[in-house]
C-alpha cells in the first residue's frame, strides 16, 4: 500500500477517534433504549405498550419534521466552512438554523395538544383512547424542544466535537429514561408516569445542548484562524437552506419509514399487535451501533474532504469505515436472527410471537449494511435532493407493501414491508454515490468480513439451535463459540480492517 493511497492521517485518526466515542455512546444509547423497552413492556403489557409506542412514534415523526433538515445541514456546512477558513460565518449559520426550528417546534407542540383527542380516536382501539390522550398530553412538550436539541447538537458535531453530541443524546438522555420509569414503577405510580419519564429528560437535554453549542462556538472562534472572509447573512442562509430544505423533507420521510408501520399495524390490526411489533422492531436498533458511531464521526470528515475536492481520500475513508461497520454489525444481526425466540421472551413470554418478524428485519439489515454509510456520503456531498427522492420512493414502497401484507400477515407482513423499504432506500443511495458522485464503494473487504461473520455466527447459531435449542444456555453457548472463532479469524485477517494503518495514522498525528 503506497502512502498516496491512504487517506490523510488526520482524517483517519479523527474518524477513528470519533468512531470510538460514538460507538461508546451508541452502546449506552442502545442499552438505555433496550432497558426502557423491557421495563415498559413488562410494566404495561402488550396493549398499553402498543399505546406507548404509537404515541412515541407520532411524537418522533412530528419532532423530526420540525428539524427542517437543519441538523444535517449544520454538520455539513459548518464542517465545510471550517475547512475553508470561513470562521466568521459560523455564528450566522447557527442563527439561521436555530430560529426557524424553534418556531416550528412551538407550533407543532400546540397542534399536538389541540388535536390529542382526535388523534387518539384515530390511532388506537376504543378501550385505549383515554391512555392515548393522556400520553399525548404528556409527550407533546417534547416536540417543542426536539428540534432545538438535535439541531444544536448537530452544530457541535459540525464544530468538531463528537463528545458533546454523545454525552447528551447517546448517554444522558437514554440512560435517564429507563431509570425514571423504573423508579416510578417501584414507587407504585400509575401507568402514565412511563410517558412522563420518557418526556422529562428531553426538556433538560435541550437546555444542555444549547449551553454546549455556545461554549464550543466561542472556543472555535477563539482558536481557529479565519483565512477567508465571511459572506453576507443572506448568501450564507440561502446556501444553507437550499441544502437543508430538501433534507428536512427527506428526514421526515425517513423517520416515517422507521415508525409508520407501527401506526399502520395499530390501525389495521390492533393496539396489542402494534405493541408486539414495536417491541420486536426496536431490537433492530441494537445492530446499528457501529453504523451510528461511524456516521457521527464520518460526516464532518467526508464533508471537509469533499469541500476541498479530495474525492479519492473521501472514498478511501468511507471504504475503511464500511469494513468496520460490517465487522461490528453483522454478528449482532446474526445473533438476533437465530436467538430471537429466546431474546424476545426478555420482554415477556407473549413477545416471542415476534421472532419471525425479527428474523426478516435482520436479513434486510445484513444486506443493507454492506453499503455502509452511503446515506452520509450522499448528504455530505450536498445531494439532499437525491436523498429526498430516495425517501419518497422508499416510503411509497412501504405504504403499498404494508397495505398489501399487514391485513393478511400481521407483524410479519409489516416486517417484510420495512425490509423491502430498507433495501430500496440503501440500494438507490449506493447507486447514486457510485455512479452519480463517482465515489467507489469497494465491496471486496466488507464481503470478506461478512463471510467470516456468517460462518461463525450464522453457522454456529443454526447448529446450536438444532442441537440444544435456543434457550438461555443455548444462546450463551452460541455467543461464546461464535465470538471465539470470529475473533480468531479477524486477528488472522486484521489487515482487512486496516488496524495497522490506523495505528500509523495515530502515531503520525501525535508526531
Amino acid at each position: 500500500m503506497t502512502e498516496a493511497a491512504a487517506p490523510p492521517r488526520s482524517a483517519l485518526a479523527e474518524a477513528a477517534k470519533g468512531g470510538v466515542i460514538g460507538l461508546l455512546g451508541a452502546v449506552i444509547a442502545a442499552a438505555g433504549g433496550f432497558a426502557l423497552t423491557v421495563v415498559a413492556a413488562r410494566a404495561l403489557g402488550p396493549e398499553r405498550t402498543g399505546v406507548f409506542f404509537i404515541v412515541v412514534a407520532l411524537i418522533t415523526i412530528v419532532g423530526e419534521i420540525t428539524e427542517l433538515g437543519a441538523d444535517t445541514g449544520l454538520v455539513r456546512v459548518l464542517a465545510a466552512q471550517r475547512a475553508l477558513g470561513r470562521i466568521g460565518e459560523l455564528r450566522l449559520l447557527l442563527r439561521s438554523a436555530l430560529v426557524p426550528v424553534v418556531v416550528a417546534g412551538a407550533l407543532a407542540c400546540g397542534a399536538l395538544l389541540a388535536l390529542a383527542g382526535p388523534l387518539a380516536d384515530l390511532l388506537v382501539d376504543p378501550v385505549s383512547r383515554d391512555d392515548a390522550r393522556t400520553f399525548l398530553y404528556l409527550g407533546a412538550p417534547v416536540v417543542a424542544v426536539w428540534a432545538l436539541r438535535n439541531v444544536a447538537l448537530a452544530g457541535t458535531r459540525g464544530l468538531g466535537s463528537i463528545t458533546a453530541f454523545t454525552a447528551v443524546n447517546n448517554i444522558a438522555l437514554p440512560a435517564a429514561r429507563p431509570l425514571l420509569v423504573l423508579a416510578a414503577l417501584i414507587a407504585g405510580l400509575p401507568a402514565w408516569t412511563v410517558m412522563a419519564a420518557w418526556s422529562l429528560p428531553a426538556l433538560f437535554a435541550g437546555l444542555a445542548a444549547l449551553v454546549l453549542l455556545w461554549r464550543l462556538l466561542q472556543r472555535v472562534e477563539r482558536t481557529e484562524p479565519a483565512t477567508l472572509a465571511a459572506r453576507s447573512r443572506r448568501e450564507s442562509s440561502r446556501e444553507f437552506w437550499s441544502f437543508s430544505g430538501p433534507r428536512g423533507v427527506a428526514a421526515a420521510l425517513e423517520i416515517a419509514i422507521v415508525w409508520l408501520d407501527v401506526l399502520i399495524v395499530g390501525a389495521l390490526v390492533s393496539t396489542r399487535e402494534a405493541g408486539l411489533y414495536a417491541t420486536t422492531s426496536r431490537f433492530i436498533t441494537t445492530g446499528t451501533l457501529v453504523l451510528a458511531a461511524t456516521r457521527i464521526a464520518l460526516a464532518p470528515q467526508i464533508s471537509a474532504l469533499l469541500a476541498k475536492g479530495n474525492r479519492g481520500e473521501a472514498e478511501r475513508l468511507n471504504s475503511i469505515a464500511t469494513t468496520w461497520i460490517v465487522a461490528g454489525s453483522w454478528p449482532i444481526y446474526l445473533l438476533l436472527a437465530v436467538g430471537g425466540p429466546y431474546l424476545l421472551t426478555l420482554f415477556g413470554p407473549e413477545f416471542a410471537a415476534g421472532a419471525d418478524a425479527l428474523a426478516v428485519l435482520c436479513a434486510a439489515m445484513l444486506v443493507a449494511l454492506l453499503a455502509g454509510n452511503v446515506q452520509t456520503v450522499l448528504l455530505m456531498g450536498g445531494k439532499s435532493s437525491w436523498s429526498l427522492a430516495n425517501k419518497a420512493v422508499a416510503l411509497t414502497v412501504m405504504i403499498v407493501a404494508d397495505l398489501l401484507l399487514v391485513p393478511a400477515h400481521g407483524i410479519v407482513g409489516a416486517a417484510i414491508a420495512w425490509g423491502l423499504t430498507i433495501l430500496v432506500d440503501n440500494g438507490l443511495a449506493a447507486l447514486q454515490v457510485r455512479y452519480g458522485m463517482k465515489v467507489r464503494l469497494r465491496p471486496a473487504e466488507p464481503l470478506l468480513v461478512a463471510a467470516a461473520a456468517l460462518v461463525c455466527f450464522g453457522g454456529t447459531g443454526v447448529a446450536v439451535r438444532t442441537v440444544l435449542g435456543m434457550d438461555a444456555l443455548g444462546f450463551l453457548v452460541c455467543c461464546a463459540v461464535a465470538c471465539a472463532a470470529y475473533g480468531a479469524l479477524l486477528f488472522l485477517g486484521r489487515r482487512v480492517l486496516h488496524l495497522d494503518e490506523l495505528l500509523a495514522a495515530r502515531r503520525g498525528r501525535g508526531a
